[in-house]
């Protein structure tokens, strides 16, 4: 569609010189020869090749048509591998990357954003340094080696939509999400048994916020009444959708003795064929006048890579929120948005 739509902007003076001209003239000379059916059948045709027109120019200015920009972050090693696994992405979920390089002068490498600062690499991976200098590697390929050239060397009108499969850490993933906050719309894809499905639609971000589908239970509470938690400074909130009977384990963090203590889990495997969509916004919704009530909030996820991604969509411009990594059989607190909050990304 975006490159029909690009066809008839380019060419739009072509387009009308055949129609009104060419037609016209070859219908008169028809009329001339006396080849009066032809001569009608061309000026039919000129009748339907300006309904045709009009109607495309009605689609066009009403349905916004984007560009599927493909973008996979990953923590794999491996240059190989990771090739192998954006080659894979695109293929699997029938996106393309020749729009982008035929209009911009970005390349499919620049839409494979690979981890080379992986803070679980590290002696000690507990360490916030690794994890900062992680977020910002992620960030600075994204939003100056792609971003900020789409909207420089597209053409003007053109709009772009991300399609993104993040292959990244909970934190991390959570951490792009709040970065890019609602300012972008994005498709959200997971892989399951070597095969990509989009499970979040997220063209226009705010949806969010919207009432999550009536036939989608919410949550379970842990404990099953928020009102009794302890008056404290600071919260540890668990948000998980997995099928680990454990969870949440609110011993696991170090400071569970000294906070109130709360879980949202969806005790189960998502379905990859389904819209998770539903999912994120009753945790959200959940959530959100619990963080109200506390001055600081940890935040201990057991999820998918997507689901923490949308998360961190919903949560985003929330400074008092740290985000942990589950290593070793501990929570440990390994990024703050309030670093997103120093300077807003995406502006």
């Amino acid at each position: 569609m975006w490159r029909l739509k690009r066809f008839l902007a380019e060419r739009e003076a072509l387009i009308g010189i055949v129609i009104f001209g060419v037609l016209v003239m070859l219908a008169d000379i028809c009329s001339d020869l006396e080849w009066h059916g032809i001569a009608a059948f061309l000026r039919i045709v000129g009748i339907a090749a300006l309904v045709a027109l009009f109607a495309l120019d009605h689609i066009f200015r009403f349905r916004k048509v984007s560009i599927l920009v493909p973008l996979v972050f990953t923590t794999e090693r491996d240059r190989q591998s990771a090739r192998r696994l954006f080659e894979s992405f695109v293929q699997s979920s029938r996106l393309s990357v020749k729009p982008i390089e035929q209009l911009t002068k970005i390349r499919s490498d620049d839409l494979l954003i690979r981890l080379d600062h992986d803070p679980r690499s590290f002696p000690d991976p507990a360490n916030l340094e690794h994890w900062q200098k992680a977020w910002r590697e992620l960030l600075r390929e994204w939003e100056e080696e792609v971003d900020r050239r789409l909207k420089r060397e597209l053409p003007a009108g053109e709009t772009f939509c991300y399609h993104i499969y993040p292959h990244l850490w909970m934190p991390l993933a959570f951490a792009m999400g709040a970065s890019v906050d609602l300012r972008r719309p994005i498709a959200l894809y997971h892989r399951q048994q070597e095969k990509f499905y989009r499970v979040m639609e997220l063209t226009n971000p705010r949806v969010l916020f919207e009432e999550p589908d009536s036939s989608l239970p919410p949550p379970e509470k842990v404990p099953q009444d928020f009102e009794t938690l302890p008056e404290k400074e600071k919260l540890v909130l668990h948000l998980g959708i997995t099928d680990r009977h454990d969870f949440p384990e609110f011993a696991a963090h170090p400071d569970h003795a000294n906070a109130a203590n709360a879980g949202l889990v969806y005790r189960k495997a998502l379905d990859p064929n389904e819209d998770w969509l539903g999912y994120v916004q009753w945790l959200y919704r959940e959530a959100k006048p619990l963080l109200g009530r506390y001055r600081e909030v940890d935040i201990c996820l057991a999820c998918p890579s997507p689901i923490a991604f949308a998360l961190g969509m919903a949560f985003s411009r929330t400074p008092k929120i740290t985000v942990c990594d589950y290593q070793n059989g501990k929570y440990v607190p390994v990024f703050s948005l309030e670093w997103i909050e120093r300077r807003l990304p995406f502006d």
